[in-house]
C-alpha cells in the first residue's frame, strides 16, 4: 500500500510494472468523483475484490486527491487486510455498515471495524496533490467523509497486471448496487471461465508502450 509522488517524468504504468516485478499492465476502470456543499458519512469499511470478478496478486487501485486533503478526511486502511480472508460486500446501509451484499454464505460478513477502531492497524496519511496511494483491491479501507463547504475531487483508476484472473461473483446483489463497468463483466461471462486470464478488448494493455 505505498504512498508516493510522482514527478513530472514519471509513468504510472512503470512504476506498477516495477511494483509488479516487470509485468505488463492493463487498465481496467476509472472512476471520478466530486463532492461538495453538503456534509456527507465516511465510506463504511469494505473490499473493492467483493464486487469485482477479478483475482489475482496483480491489481491496483490508484487514489488521486485534486485537493489536499487532511488524514481525518482521507482514506484509511487496514494494514496487511489484502492478505486476510475476502468479507461480503456491504449493502452500504444507511444502518448498518456491515449489511451483506450476498448473504449467500460464501463469504464471511464484514466485522464492524469502525465500533472497534483499537483492535485493527489502522492506517492513514495527510495527502497533497501530486501524491498517489496505491492498493491492492482486496485491502479493508473506508474513511474519506466530506465537510459541508468544502469541496473534494478525486480520481481512482483500476489497473491488473499479468496475473488476473476472471472469478465470478455470487450472482445476487451486484446489479442491484450499480457495479462499475456492468458492460464489460456482462461479456466477461459470456467469453471467460472461472481461473481464465482476465482479457478483453474493452480492457486495454497500456504499458508497455
Amino acid at each position: 500500500m505505498p504512498v508516493s509522488h510522482l514527478t513530472g517524468g514519471s509513468s504510472l504504468a512503470g512504476r506498477l510494472s516495477r511494483l509488479w516485478g516487470g509485468s505488463d499492465v492493463w487498465f481496467l476502470y476509472e472512476q471520478v468523483l466530486l463532492k461538495e456543499g453538503e456534509e456527507a458519512r465516511r465510506t463504511p469499511w469494505h473490499q473493492d475484490s467483493s464486487y469485482l470478478p477479478i483475482a489475482g496478486e496483480m491489481l491496483a487501485i490508484v487514489w488521486i486527491t485534486l485537493e489536499p486533503c487532511a488524514r481525518e478526511l482521507s482514506l484509511e486502511f487496514v494494514r496487511g487486510s489484502h492478505r486476510g480472508p475476502l468479507y461480503d460486500g456491504s449493502t452500504f446501509s444507511a444502518t448498518d455498515d456491515t449489511d451483506p451484499l450476498y448473504a449467500d454464505g460464501t463469504m464471511p460478513r464484514l466485522p464492524d471495524i469502525e465500533a472497534a477502531r483499537e483492535k485493527w492497524p489502522i492506517v492513514g496519511w495527510d495527502i497533497e496533490p501530486g501524491d498517489v496511494v496505491i492498493f491492492h483491491p482486496t485491502t479493508l479501507h473506508g474513511g474519506a467523509p466530506t465537510r459541508r463547504g468544502t469541496t473534494r475531487r478525486t480520481v481512482s483508476l483500476r489497473f491488473f497486471g499479468e496475473d488476473a484472473t476472471y472469478r465470478p461473483l455470487p450472482s445476487d446483489g451486484v446489479e442491484g448496487i450499480g457495479i462499475e463497468g456492468e458492460t464489460v463483466w456482462k461479456s466477461l461471462q459470456k467469453t471467460l471461465k472461472s481461473g481464465d486470464k482476465l482479457r478483453h478488448p474493452m480492457l486495454p494493455r497500456i504499458w508497455p508502450r
